[in-house]
């Protein structure tokens, strides 16, 4: 079992070490000196998501560590810098040599520490137990022919003398990247543990990995955007890759066992060359003895001529074909029966291509079945997972699941099934995964009113106020109350602003700004922690005064006027709270969810919200007004309460208002008969379509729309 270490950054009350971490987390058998070697490493990683992997090999105390690290940054310390960890899993040459390898461990283990809030300890031996969440097989490599296309693509990492130097560009994400070079590193056999690598180059340097993720100049790169518009290699290790046989693994033996070998080897080849003599020799007295019988038998000279029979030829070839069509039979076989039809299809493609004879012996009895089930299968699948209510909070889901589309889409497309009646709702599906994608669903208080800003001129600093309703400002205080802020206590927390033109935006690139909740018993704030001489973002509630101010060290403060912009806080446990600042309601374009995004209840006829478009509405909190749910051309003000959930009485009551209202704003016959006709029909969606989910004054007229179903 490996031994573990954890560094972490020196918080308050503890004293770092040499390079400014202290070490919280040890067991007692790692050598002082590779415990100081590891200290030096430092923690390369600067962001507070995600985490950055490494695998190398450290020469200590005349032997080899195999150490496999996970470097993050979570929240902030007492000195407003990311709290970083450092956690080391240090393994021996005997324990490698039963064990997967080492990016399988990494992605399989879930005991990585994210955090260390206790004081510094020894691990015990319960600590060091090596539990792997069961996993797929490495071979053939199913992740790099799902990513890339082929299986074969693996070995574009190995050679035949192990690993190769290389700089892998544009990576996915990190679940997805460990397992790809797991695979790789699966074709060197026991020599995976000699292939090094780090996930992010640029904070941990190239030097000494083999497999660095980032830019590396004079290295040969391996761009990942690209990956499936290459050519996958040929040769033994690619066709490992591809069908999980093939080459022979490499074996990086120990120096026991190569000393040994040579006297091993010497010993079976005097045996041969002694068995060759002595055949040779029997089969020349033989001829000999021939020769001089048949001299004696006949006085005229005759040639002897021994005929040997030619040996017949194996067609390796075609063997070897046959073995990989058994096998990719068995492993298709297997993906339908566990209803993974693209998993399958892509199997089917790939190895039609590696064996001529293969599609068309196997074409009826599962090519067919393929092409019949795939998109109704694919359709199910995909739509339960979007459906899943998650897939809109957290924000990891729908990346993965996009991927996971275009490839059922281009899988199909090879499959040559472009042409089937319900190929177009699986790109409705794609659509809407894409959609899903590109939003960024956290709650947001909606807070109407006017900017009021002073500037003295374009170079100098200005400043932007926005005054806050007195019931806007009891839902930032509510915010502030559960954010775990005491008057005993601040809370650090990170800011940002953002424009507002589309609510749910996704933003990757602004960055946070460490902040800080304050408490008292008469006012709260929140506000940035900023250089000496600047001006700080301010949130401000209480008894005296309920504003939000922006400062900036130039005029910017006068773009403010008629716009909106949205203020983001992050707490420390990630979770977000926006702040929309709506001082020009025109300029609010609403979001788009699609008629997808509403379902009818069959028993009474509702209409409401699907479950996965569910998370976008529930993130609206009004200060002022309610949200509702209302079909197209819906009379305001509506002095009913808003509703998330329209009935059909309501639908109803508009058509026939509809069909009696004339003048130049009304909609026309023609648009009027068509709904009314859904509507006979049962279809109150489309009878009601477009819907908008609409913020309605508390007089009961229409603020503005905030989302739409068209």
């Amino acid at each position: 079992m490996p031994l573990q270490l954890i560094f972490t950054s020196a918080p308050r009350g503890l004293t770092p070490g040499r390079s400014g971490f202290c070490t919280v987390a040890r067991h007692q058998s790692i050598p002082e000196r590779l415990t100081q070697i590891l200290e030096s490493i430092g923690t390369p990683h600067e962001s507070n998501e995600g985490a950055t992997f490494t695998y190398r090999i450290i020469e200590s105390g005349g032997q080899s560590w195999f150490v496999l690290s996970r470097f993050v940054a979570r929240g902030l310390d007492y000195s407003q810098r990311n709290n970083r960890l450092a956690h080391h899993l240090v393994f021996s040459a005997d324990e490698i040599s039963v064990l997967t390898a080492p990016a399988a461990i990494a992605l399989r283990w879930k005991g990585w520490v994210d955090e260390w809030k206790e004081g510094p300890t020894w691990l015990t031996a319960a600590d060091e137990t090596l539990h792997l969440e069961n996993h797929p097989p490495l071979t053939p490599a199913s992740g790099w022919r799902d990513f890339a296309g082929s299986g074969a693509k693996a070995a574009w990492l190995v050679g035949p003398a192990g690993a190769n130097s290389l700089a892998l560009r544009n990576p996915p994400e990190d679940a997805r990247l460990l397992r790809l070079l797991a695979e790789s590193a699966a074709l060197l056999g026991r020599g995976s543990w000699h292939a090094t690598f780090t996930t992010n180059a640029s904070v941990t340097g190239a030097e000494g990995f083999h497999w660095a993720v980032g830019t590396v100049p004079g290295r040969t790169e391996i761009d990942f955007n690209q990956a499936k518009l290459i050519a996958p290699p040929t040769g033994d290790l690619a066709r490992q890759a591809a069908t999980g046989v093939g080459a022979t693994p490499l074996a990086f033996s120990t120096p026991t066992e190569a000393s040994s070998a040579p006297t091993s080897n010497s010993f079976n080849a005097t045996i041969s060359r002694t068995v060759l003599i002595v055949i040779v020799s029997l089969i020349i007295g033989l001829v000999v003895a021939l020769f001089l019988i048949f001299q004696k038998s006949d006085s005229t000279p005759a040639t002897v001529v021994i005929e040997t029979p030619p040996t017949p030829s194996i067609d390796t070839t075609k063997s070897d074909e046959l073995y990989r069509a058994n096998i990719a039979i068995k492993n298709i076989a297997s993906l339908l029966e566990s209803n993974d039809y693209v998993g399958a299809a892509k199997l089917w493609l790939e190895t039609s291509q590696l064996s001529p004879t293969f599609a068309q012996r196997y074409q009826e009895q599962y090519l067919t079945r393929l092409q019949s089930n795939y998109v109704p299968k694919v359709i199910l699948q995909l739509r339960a997972k979007i459906e899943n209510p998650q897939v809109f909070k957290k924000t990891t889901i729908a990346p993965s699941l996009q991927i996971e589309a275009q490839e059922a889409i281009q899988t199909g497309e090879s499959l040559q099934l472009k042409s089937r009646p319900d190929w177009p709702k699986l790109l409705e599906i794609q659509q809407r995964i894409e959609l899903i994608a590109r939003c960024d669903i956290r709650p947001m208080i909606l807070i109407s009113g006017q900017w009021s800003t002073a500037d003295v001129g374009p170079n100098a600093p200005s400043t932007g106020e926005f005054k806050l309703s007195p019931n806007a400002a009891e839902k930032i205080n509510k915010f502030i109350e559960a954010s775990g802020a005491s008057p005993q206590s601040n809370l650090l927390v990170q800011m940002r602003v953002l424009p507002l033109e589309v609510f749910f935006n996704r933003d990757d690139k602004t960055k946070f700004i460490p902040s800080e909740i304050r408490r008292s018993p008469q006012a709260s704030w929140i506000e940035t922690s900023t250089p000496v001489g600047r001006a700080p973002i301010e949130i401000a509630v209480g008894t005296r005064r309920n504003a939000i101010t922006l400062n900036f060290p130039d005029g910017t403060a006068k773009t403010l006027n008629d716009n909106n912009c949205l203020i983001e806080i992050m707490l420390p446990d990630g979770n977000r709270q926006g702040l929309a600042l709506i001082s020009n309601w025109k300029k609010i374009r609403p979001l788009n969810l699609g008629i997808g995004g509403l379902e009818k209840e069959n028993d009474t006829g509702v209409v409401h919200l699907a479950n996965w478009a569910e998370p976008a509405i529930l993130a609206f909190i009004a200060s002022e007004g309610s949200i509702g749910l209302f079909p197209a051309d819906h009379e305001f003000p509506d002095r009913d309460l808003a509703s998330l959930r329209a009935t059909r009485s309501l639908l109803e009551t508009d058509l026939l208002r509809l069909e009696k209202a004339a003048g130049p704003n009304s909609p026309s016959n023609e648009r009027i008969k068509s709904r009314r006709q859904k509507f006979t029909e049962g279809d109150f969606i489309q009878a009601g379509t477009p819907w908008q989910a609409i913020l309605v004054s508390p007089k009961g007229e229409a603020i503005s729309p905030l989302l739409e179903f068209k």
